[in-house]
């Protein structure tokens, strides 16, 4: 029995290697969240049997059961010693307190109902090997499995103050009924110089020595790191403890897989029990204090509520549930759930794991839907065809589609083309079923009863009695020319929006927040006078399949000027700004229309919109600066 080490790989060509490897860095924003989301992706796409069952415990390892202790302690200090830089110096120093401490945090990732890391772990192709040694490389045996042992797998090294971490794993031997056993330990640090003065590159292997191969028998290891159920457990080394890791790991997880637990394809058990995520609990943990605050604490509350949203709309009577049709991508299954307070967001779930909430690679944010109620949408494939399309679209970190990731320029084109059939039906959809259906007039009978009805009579009427409100014509006075605080058409929550690019302020606005100088800007404190428009018309244009492509508004202003024309939809909660994006007349700048009128005379003016909006309008018109009107 050969005895395991820690071995370097020997820098033979003096390759230089730092410390900000691409794969950790990509995970530094939200390395708890970021760990618990790519470990659980992994363990969902090696499911032998449902649920997958995953555990998160953290323990502590003293030095004489910790494998390579010595070895990896001398060789911080080497690389702490070589550091020059600063962002080097301060992780190495603390590196070396970890290992100096009188035991070593370890945070133990467990799954069971897996397959494990299937061998032969010195084998290319398989994913113990892909797992430990590839780069890009995918080996998931389904087509629409979540991820492929790429990028993700670094999460792991995140959480580690070591970037140390252990895998081990039991998997079925094909030729036998007994699980096989595997283990081994990868290191992430710098290229050194060795106590030996030999060159070291950043990347060290724990395990045989010969070929850096993986340990096959269980007595050589410690016995944290044994295992006898078939699936794999993962140790991150020397792990960033901090009070509430829990909860920033567990809100990571129902955000996540909100769809898979409540289907029960997975279930998840935190800090030794402490938390149990499962079918019956998520509904509470999506709303727990706790799990809040640490999201909050993490800049991802946002995040976590709009799961809570997309899980209402799954769960939820009321939501309207759809099958589309997509050619070239297959069958989408979209649910719309309708209430008051939903975000007028759609999520996009793939195997289970909420993905994203836009497609604007492929002209569709949808982030804007004028005139809509309040809803929010859940988004997922059906077929196969489907989700294979979906996976080969998906980047490395999980939140976002995009054709430019297919190489050949065919099927590029292709998917481009269904993806944008995909959102144009989806904002259809949207529109057609969320939108605010607006009527001329509507007769209440049900409420005549509470009124007599006038009746006929042959005697003349009297002079001095009231006038009769259903007979008498009345006046509408002429509005008089009032000076208030306009509505800002184009400005921001926080400043001034500049002419010429962004600004502290601008002549005629307020202060804003951003860097720079700017002329014409319109500021959260900028008075400007409201230009009263009388005989207000709008009428809307419509292309050949009969959605709205523009409108042609009429008015008569009374005042002359400069003037900037903006357009809000009504009807809905609150007034909504329209972005404008083409005129006839004046200037376009920020979403406005900026032109010349002359006091009563009838204007026209036509627009057309950022999105499509055949709703109630309201028109805006403010006076502009002379500074700003003569530049």
């Amino acid at each position: 029995m050969t005895k395991p080490v820690l071995e370097f790989l020997k820098n033979e060509a003096g390759e230089e290697e730092g410390l900000g490897d691409a794969g950790i860095e990509t995970f530094r924003d939200a390395p708890y969240a970021s760990c618990a989301r790519e470990a659980g992706q992994n363990s969902r796409d090696a499911a032998e049997k449902l649920p997958v069952r995953m555990t998160f415990n953290l323990f502590q390892v003293p030095h004489s059961d910790f494998p390579c202790y010595d070895r990896l302690r001398d060789t911080l200090i080497a690389c702490a010693a070589a550091a020059e830089q600063e962002k080097d110096a301060e992780f190495f120093t603390n590196a070396c307190a970890v290992m100096n401490s009188p035991q070593i945090p370890v945070l133990a990732i467990a799954d069971y109902n897996t397959k494990g890391l299937t061998g032969p772990s010195d084998r290319l192709g398989t994913p113990f090997h892909s797992l430990l040694k590839a780069t890009g490389v995918s080996t998931k045996e389904s087509p629409t499995s979540g991820g492929s042992f790429g990028i993700g797998k670094n999460a792991s090294f995140a959480v580690s103050d070591l970037q140390t971490v252990f895998y081990s794993t039991v998997y079925e031997d094909p030729d036998s009924a007994e699980g096989i056993f595997a283990a081994q330990g990868k290191v992430k640090l710098v290229s050194h110089t060795d106590a030996g003065g030999v060159p070291r590159r950043a990347t060290g292997y724990w395990g045989n020595p010969d070929k850096f191969r993986a340990v096959t028998d269980g007595t050589l290891v410690p016995a944290w790191m044994s295992r006898t159920e078939t699936g794999t457990s993962i140790f991150c080394m020397g792990f960033r403890e901090t009070d509430d890791w829990a909860e920033r790991m567990t809100y990571s997880l129902v955000s996540n897989f909100f769809c898979a637990v409540h289907r029960e394809e997975m279930i998840f058990e935190v800090a030794s029990g402490k938390i149990h995520i499962n079918r019956n609990t998520l509904e509470g943990l999506l709303s727990r204090e706790d799990i809040r605050a640490a999201a909050d604490r993490s800049g991802h509350l946002s995040d976590l509520e709009f799961a809570e949203q997309l899980y209402r709309c799954l769960v939820s009577a009321n939501a309207d549930e759809q099958i589309l049709n997509i050619s070239g991508l297959g069958q989408m299954r979209v649910r719309i759930l309708i209430e008051e307070g939903m975000p007028r967001r759609v999520g996009f779930i793939r195997n289970g794991m909420l993905i994203t909430d836009s497609l604007k690679h492929f002209g569709q944010a949808l982030a804007r839907f004028p005139g809509s109620r309040d809803f929010v949408v859940l988004v997922e494939p059906v077929d196969d065809g489907a989700g294979r399309l979906l996976k080969k679209l998906e980047n490395p970190a999980h939140d976002g589609f995009s054709a430019q990731r297919i190489s050949d320029p065919a099927k590029r084109g292709a998917a481009e083309a269904a993806m944008r059939k995909l959102g144009k039906q989806l904002r259809d959809l949207i529109r057609e079923t969320t939108g605010v259906k607006h009527e001329g007039a509507v007769i209440l009978d049900e409420l005549g009863r509470f009124f007599a009805e006038p009746g006929k009579s042959d005697t003349p009427s009297d002079p001095d009695a009231e006038n009769d409100p259903e007979k008498y014509t009345y006046d509408v006075p002429r509005r008089k020319r009032q000076k208030r605080q306009a509505q800002m058409p184009a400005g921001g929550h926080q400043g001034g929006r500049s002419a010429t690019g962004s600004g502290t302020s601008g002549n005629g606005g307020g202060a804003g927040t951003a860097t720079g100088s700017g002329s014409g800007g319109i500021g959260a404190r900028g008075d400007r006078e409201v230009v009263e428009l009388r005989d207000v018309r709008n009428r809307i244009r419509r292309d050949a399949a009969g959605r709205p492509r523009s409108r042609v508004l009429h008015f008569s202003p009374e005042a002359g000027g400069s003037i900037e024309l903006s357009v809000q939809a009504t009807g809905v909660n609150a007034p909504e700004q329209l972005v404008l994006t083409g005129t006839d007349s004046g200037t376009l700048k920020g979403g406005a229309v900026k032109l010349e009128v002359s006091e009563g005379e009838r204007c026209s003016v036509t627009v057309s919109f950022e999105d499509s909006y055949d709703g109630p309008i309201e028109i805006i018109a403010v006076t502009r600066e002379t500074a700003e009107a003569g530049a």
